[in-house]
């Protein structure tokens, strides 16, 4: 234990607000901010709370409450670069917007808009007028409703067409859409009653058929985005269940959980349903996400037949769901960027380009400055992440350090930069992973590495 500390050794508050270095965290964190942790600091240090041993000096003691309010700042939501290897990473906000889109976003946010304001007519307007006839274009669709995530348009869904009815599903298709939210789960929520059919690896249509009651309202298939089941399996395909859900006059719901809307087979990936085969093969509601392969922002859409959508949009819950405007401008300007035939210009998209001879480039500009056998350049296989097409290898290359070093020390040296660098560990090695870095970034992480190299060889 520390000596007893005599109180009248500790500065005042007005001290370290005058000292040199306390005026200088003022301007960086804010005034109220400083006198609040300045406060809290002396106050523990009289209370000899935590064995101060420091000599009572404000130089001490401003130090101690810098690494205090660092250490606030790192909860609040800033800049980070990607380097673990997964794309649409989900703990670090999934589709990175294009530049473009954040050009609009920025006089978008800090002035009026014509958010429900038809400018033709000078009369109120509907929010997403302008996204109903962009899907329109692209997908073919008579209606759509936009809300904050995909599971929200599933719900949403359910509750409008299902309450207190039945819907058919796989049992295979009770998947679990993160965060311990589950479809049987969501489903109760709704008021809807699940009817599963089949077992989890296989389903078959008269399954399906043999289900069907008086009590039956829709049928649903739940596109498993993030897993996929191989081996002894069966399942039944969109076209066979729309031509049950014809027969029985019963609609067809689609949630295709990621959601792209074009081919994905130019980038290596095959097989992942589309929203335009959805919506032709006749799925009367079709919902996905906007922040995955879309390379959107976040929210759930909803598009299909209009009977169906009009009773939607209806609901008293869709106000309590609905978009503001900044992700509503995200969301049309992406889609935009579809219909001019430049989503390319998405960033997903430039990820997914990108080959390993260019990364390669990268990666010895990063590690010009450090010494050689301190490190080695591999190729290795990145994912896109976000839920989404868990099985697919996307080649890379890595920066993989070696040395007498603790890998957890490394990465955290790497995360307390100005613009924190994530990367990952395996197998007790840090690694950086450049399938998903920005090129504009390079220089500052060449920087970085070889300053955090100089300190742990200095």
């Amino acid at each position: 234990m520390g000596e007893k500390i005599n109180r009248r050794e500790i500065p005042s508050v007005t001290k370290l607000v005058g000292h040199r270095v306390g005026k200088e965290l003022i301007q960086e964190f804010g005034r109220q901010e400083f006198l609040l942790e300045c406060r809290k600091t002396l106050e523990s240090i009289r209370n000899n709370s935590e064995d101060y041993w420091g000599v009572l000096i404000p130089e001490n003691i401003l130090e101690k409450i810098k690494r205090n309010l660092n250490r606030k700042s790192t909860k609040k939501l800033k800049p980070v670069i990607n380097c673990t290897g997964t794309i649409l990473h989900t703990n670090l906000g999934r589709a990175p917007l294009s530049m473009e889109v954040g050009e609009v976003l920025k006089n978008i946010s800090v002035g009026y808009s014509n958010l429900e304001f038809d400018l033709e007519t000078g009369q109120r307007g509907t929010r997403t007028a302008g996204i109903e006839e962009q899907l329109n274009t692209l997908l073919g669709v008579e209606d759509c409703a936009i809300v904050n995530n995909n599971a929200a348009a599933v719900l949403l869904v359910l509750m409008t067409m299902a309450k207190g009815k039945e819907v058919i599903i796989s049992r295979g298709q009770l998947v679990e859409i993160g965060g311990s939210f589950r479809i049987p789960e969501i489903m109760e929520q709704s008021g809807s009653i699940l009817r599963e059919v089949g077992a989890t690896n296989k389903v078959h249509l008269k399954d399906y058929e043999n289900a069907i009651t008086e009590n039956t309202c829709a049928i649903m298939r739940v596109h498993p985005s993030n897993y996929r089941v191989t081996g002894f399996t069966k399942e039944v395909s969109l076209a066979e269940l729309r031509e049950l859900s014809i027969k029985y006059k019963i609609p067809l719901i689609d949630d295709l959980g990621s959601g792209t809307i074009v081919e994905l087979d130019k980038w290596g990936v095959y097989d992942e349903p589309t929203v335009n085969q959805s919506v032709k093969i006749g799925g009367d509601i079709v919902t996905f996400s906007g922040d995955k392969l879309l390379g959107g922002p976040q929210c759930g859409i909803i598009v299909g037949k209009r009977e169906y959508i009009q009773k939607i949009k209806k609901h008293p819950l869709m106000r309590a769901l609905r978009c503001d405007k900044l992700v509503l401008t995200a969301l049309q300007y992406t889609l935009e960027m579809y219909k001019q035939d430049r989503f390319t210009k998405i960033p997903l998209y430039k990820f997914l380009e990108r080959n390993t001879v260019e990364l390669h480039r990268l990666a010895k500009d990063i590690t010009k400055e450090i010494p050689q056998g301190t490190y080695e350049i591999q190729e290795d296989y990145a994912y896109v992440g976000g839920g989404a097409l868990p099985t697919q290898e996307i080649p890379t290359v890595i920066i993989k350090f070696k040395g007498d070093y603790s890998a957890k020390k490394l990465s955290q040296a790497f995360r307390e930069q100005e613009k924190p660098i994530i990367g990952r560990i395996n197998q007790d090695q840090f690694i950086l992973d450049l399938k998903a870095v920005f090129e504009e970034d390079v220089p500052y992480i060449q920087r970085i590495t070889t300053k955090i190299w100089g300190d742990i060889n200095g």
